[in-house]
């Protein structure tokens, strides 16, 4: 990792968020050990459609997909984790080379190793970065026609303009011959919506406390998790999901040696979840640099698989 965060600016920041007026947490800290878990289970639940619907549309639309590919080209995937979703497309994409990014190092190597063994006609360059840092490809292979792979709707994680910015990077990144794969959320209606983040078996109100605990770990500090509940709801005027923890009672807690207060009904906001429309997909994709070439829906139009095209 580039430039990594120590310790100490990492609770500095944490701290920051929960300082301030409208007190927030990073949503990457749904992800230690067990929060990553819980989010697995999430996926699985009836409620939950996006990987499910998103599974489905790859696996269905590959051969589709495959006829705006150039084959024996470069596939990058940037924040990869298990490299399980690139396995829909890649015997019909047939890529020479596939890059997959993520933050973890040996978990990367591990999903390297185990893609190799499936596919020995792949060429597998793993990247172990953050994800904030620009993916740099090996000079030998820059000559490739290049592509960005990125399921899963994260995009819909970034407040606007860091979508539009992450976008212009890959758009750097696949040059003036290159295009991206992108698995975008759709705007919907407002209860299908509130099923998916606030599930009958409450895995999402779990994963959502998670966060309090992973802060305990890194703060040494002493929140209650009994003492917040799960809050998420659909802004349809923003068109996002949006997380908070609220506080059940008045209370203090023991941050760092420091006593961070909230008010009863107090909220800490978690996460954004933004969905757009197919018209709002192609606006974001011009104004980074690509043209909307193809969008793939589901037959309740819940989700969707785009192709971008660099302009």
């Amino acid at each position: 990792m580039t430039n990594p965060l120590t310790l100490d600016e990492e609770q500095a920041a944490i701290l920051e968020g929960l300082r301030a007026e409208h007190k927030f947490i990073n949503p990457k800290y749904f992800y230690n050990h067990h929060g990553s878990k819980l989010f697995e289970q999430i996926t699985e639940l009836d409620e939950y459609y996006p990987t499910r619907t998103e599974r489905k549309i790859l696996q269905s639309r590959a051969n589709d997909i495959a006829q705006l590919i150039e084959p024996n080209s470069l596939i990058v995937e940037p924040g990869a984790g298990s490299c399980k979703k690139i396995e829909y497309l890649l015997e019909a994409l047939h890529p020479s080379v596939y890059v997959p990014q993520d933050v973890s190092a040996e978990f990367l190597q591990q999903s390297a190793q185990r893609l190799s063994k499936d596919y020995p006609w792949l060429d597998i360059v793993p990247v172990a970065s953050d994800f904030s840092d620009p993916i740099e490809i090996p000079r030998r292979l820059q000559k490739l026609r290049k592509y960005a792979f990125y399921p899963g709707s994260t995009i819909g994680n970034f407040e606007p303009a860091h979508a539009l910015n992450f976008l212009k990077q890959m758009r750097q990144l696949v040059g003036d011959t290159g295009g991206m794969i992108i698995g975008v959320d759709l705007h919907k209606d407002n209860e299908t919506l509130h099923a998916a983040y606030n599930d009958k078996k409450g895995i999402t109100a779990q994963f959502n406390l998670n966060t309090l605990s992973h802060i305990n770990e890194i703060l040494d500090s002493d929140f209650n998790i009994s003492n917040f509940e799960h809050v998420a709801l659909y802004n349809s005027e923003q068109q996002r999901i949006e997380m908070y923890l609220k506080s059940l009672k008045s209370g203090a807690y023991d941050v760092l040696g420091e006593k961070v207060s909230f008010e009863k009904d107090e909220l800490i906001h978690t996460e954004h979840s933004y969905k757009y429309t197919v018209d709002g997909i192609s606006r974001l994709a011009n104004a980074s640099g690509f043209t909307l070439e193809h969008s793939w829906l589901d037959e309740q139009e819940l989700f969707s698989v785009n192709y971008l095209q660099s302009a």
